[in-house]
């Protein structure tokens, strides 16, 4: 959803993404975020309101591909432009682990943030008897 540019309220807008923000085509991430910044937002998706759909499918140069899908209707997207570049004396060093800049990024299937204060978007309110259930789940495989 849409942010308050100073304030980073959510603002219950559904903008169009563009730029580096725009992850629809297939693109290197670090063309992205030279486009259009360090990328941590939720994007709504546009998949069917029950049952499962394919919400990512990246590729890596050695042709390892890993999908997610979900049944959520929102993907908090975080490329950790940062890691590699500050703060590496807190972070975990075991087992030989080195952090790189584009080393990883996060996808995460959730409801659209801040739903509690837009009647627009999914509720993310669980009253005591209900239950709440989703379905996510990655696919690796290698291309030919």
């Amino acid at each position: 959803g849409g942010l308050h540019h100073e304030t980073l309220a959510i603002t219950g807008e559904l903008p169009e993404v563009s730029g580096g923000l725009d992850l629809r085509e297939p693109r290197l991430l670090k063309e992205a975020v030279d486009e259009g910044g360090p990328i941590d937002r939720n994007y709504c998706l546009d998949g069917p309101k029950d049952g499962e759909f394919l919400a990512a499918r990246l590729v890596a140069p050695n042709k390892v591909t890993m999908e997610v899908w979900t049944d959520q209707p929102g993907l908090q997207v975080f490329t950790g432009s940062n890691v590699g570049t500050t703060g590496p004396g807190t972070w975990w060093h075991g087992k030989g682990c080195e952090w790189k800049q584009f080393g990883a990024i996060c996808l995460e299937p959730q409801l659209w943030p801040d739903g509690v204060h837009h009647p627009e978007f999914q509720s993310p309110i669980l009253r005591p008897g209900e239950t709440y259930r989703h379905h996510s789940w990655h696919v690796f495989r290698v291309e030919d």
